[in-house]
């Protein structure tokens, strides 16, 4: 990607927990510099004392995702990776999501993504190299009934990661996008409306934070391109969903059965989205 000698340099969404901060740790155990920007809280202040470029602010903002790339170019003077890690959820059916919401949702998980890209893009056609991870989701190929704004938010992320892919493939550009299952993070404690279904809680997280983490170094090590499934088996969940989706509708139907339909109400809104946790469902 560059000179062996220096630290490559990334820029990381959502560090400050979850997948975001087990990607800081890892990348940092690889000696890349790294800058973070994510809410305000513990999890930033951390990092700094590692020599991380930790920035607070909400990225649907255009001042904040701007300040964070020149900030990072200022620190370090190029940036070769970056990670769109932040995502939000939200627990509703698609009959009764609040639009609001749903807007909020897009913003933060496909928008917010789109436009770093479009920043850091022209920083690496001038460096002649560089890579874009998009932590997408198993979610973004299943549509589940009772995550229907955060699988869209994801859809819509995959889309816009393959575009950019085939549109930078001769430029040195390469655009990864990597899709976990179910990650052991605080991620279903934090979304912006609604309590996990019966059924979706009874599923336990199967995959660590640092596995995903790991997913992501190696993506970028190895010059990988296109789609990385970790683990393994949601590319048979996804090809279920594209080959057999009748047989996706019979294994949801049954996943959810022990849910009350009459239950379906949003509760607890939360109003500022904590767009850091980072974890699928």
């Amino acid at each position: 990607m560059k000179n062996d000698s220096i630290p490559p340099v990334i820029l990381l969404t959502g560090g400050s927990q979850g997948i975001g901060a087990a990607c800081v740790q890892s990348f940092l155990a690889k000696n890349w510099k790294v800058a973070t920007v994510a809410l305000p809280g513990e999890g930033l202040e951390r990092w700094r004392k590692h020599g991380v470029l930790a920035l607070e602010g909400d990225l649907t903002s255009e001042e904040v995702r701007r300040a964070a790339v020149d900030q990072t170019l200022e620190h370090f003077g190029r940036i070769d990776a970056l990670v769109n890690n932040a995502g939000v959820g939200l627990y509703a059916p698609p009959s009764e999501m609040p639009v609001d919401l749903f807007r909020r949702m897009m913003e933060v998980n496909a928008m917010a993504p789109l436009a770093l890209a479009q920043l850091v893009v022209p920083v690496m056609r001038r460096q002649g190299s560089g890579a874009i991870v998009n932590i997408g989701s198993v979610a973004g190929n299943v549509s589940m009934p009772w995550a229907v704004g955060y699988c869209a938010s994801k859809f819509a992320l995959h889309a816009l990661s393959d575009s950019l892919r085939r549109e930078l493939r001769k430029e040195g550009i390469r655009v990864v996008k990597v899709c976990p299952g179910i990650v052991d993070t605080g991620f279903r404690r934090n979304v912006l409306a609604g309590e996990v279904p019966a059924s979706l809680a009874d599923l336990r997280p199967i995959m660590p934070a640092g596995k995903i983490a790991a997913a992501v170094v190696r993506a970028i090590e190895s010059r990988a391109r296109g789609t990385i499934y970790v683990p393994e088996i949601g590319r048979v969940f996804s090809a279920m969903q594209a080959f057999w989706p009748g047989l996706m509708d019979w294994y949801l139907a049954r996943l959810v059965a022990k849910d009350q339909p009459a239950s379906h109400s949003v509760s607890n809104p939360v109003p500022t989205p904590a767009f850091e946790q980072r974890g699928n469902n």
